[in-house]
């Protein structure tokens, strides 16, 4: 896990959930630079163990990750009350009908791989209610 705070006023935490190192690197450096504060978990049971832990605002979610993936984690989220106002960012390269279909199941939004980092920040910011 890495975290970063960006400065001593509360930021709005993030959780990025990313098995691809570069990938959740690219994600953090946009968001770092937003003013966001941001943990890194590389897998889903990562992510489950610093939801509770880091108390994130939202998450930018990666669906295909190893053992425990994306949907699980999304269902996780969507099935364990305290963690209903966590909003989440599905990011994957999945094809956009299935991405679609988690929005129906609970994501907040999606955004397609590859994608533009202003895109990254318009989305992350809109939930972030930035």
């Amino acid at each position: 896990m890495s975290t970063t705070s960006t400065s001593t006023k509360v930021a709005t935490r993030a959780l990025i959930v990313e098995d691809d190192a570069n990938m959740a690197r690219a994600i953090q450096r946009v968001l770092r630079g937003a003013g966001f504060d941001t943990a890194v978990a590389d897998s889903g049971f990562e992510a489950g163990v610093l939801l509770m832990q880091y108390q994130p605002q939202f998450i930018t979610l990666d669906l295909q990750m190893p053992g425990m993936n994306g949907q699980e984690v999304l269902d996780c989220l969507r099935s364990t009350e305290s963690l209903w106002d966590i909003k989440v960012l599905i990011i994957s390269g999945l094809p956009l009908d299935e991405l679609r279909a988690m929005l129906d199941q609970g994501a907040d939004d999606i955004l397609h791989k590859p994608f533009d980092n202003r895109t990254l920040l318009e989305k992350v910011t809109q939930l972030a209610g930035k």
